[in-house]
């Protein structure tokens, strides 16, 4: 499920490829699962406020963001077994319940599709 969810965006034209970048989606997607549940343990509150998770969510997105000139992306989703930043960042989250429900994403939305939903766990 993973890997074909990834292989369903394109970057500079082309499908990322899910089956070379698999290893680090799964890993993108499992860090992402597990920061949010130590955050969660780390708070006292019974409940999460949607600006906690907002904040955390946005911060993780922002470590993927810069910028590459279309050559360069086009290379890198030939050739690298990390999906591109963009990628990394719609994929993992858009999986991600906690996410759809910080920013009250419409099921099957973008970012809160009805499917596929790729669980790890």
């Amino acid at each position: 499920c993973i890997g074909d969810w990834y292989s369903s965006f394109r970057v500079a034209g082309t499908h990322v490829r899910g089956n070379l970048t698999l290893g680090e989606d799964i890993a993108d997607m499992g860090g992402l699962h597990l920061a949010f549940a130590a955050l969660r343990t780390s708070t006292p509150q019974t409940s999460l406020p949607h600006a906690t998770a907002q904040a955390f969510f946005t911060s993780w997105a922002q470590t993927w963001c810069h910028l590459a000139t279309t050559k360069l992306r086009a290379v890198g989703v030939a050739t690298d077994p990390h999906a591109p930043a963009r990628v990394r960042v719609n994929a993992a989250l858009s999986q991600f319940e906690p996410f759809a429900e910080a920013f009250g994403c419409s099921a099957g939305r973008p970012m809160n599709p009805r499917e596929p939903r790729c669980q790890l766990w």
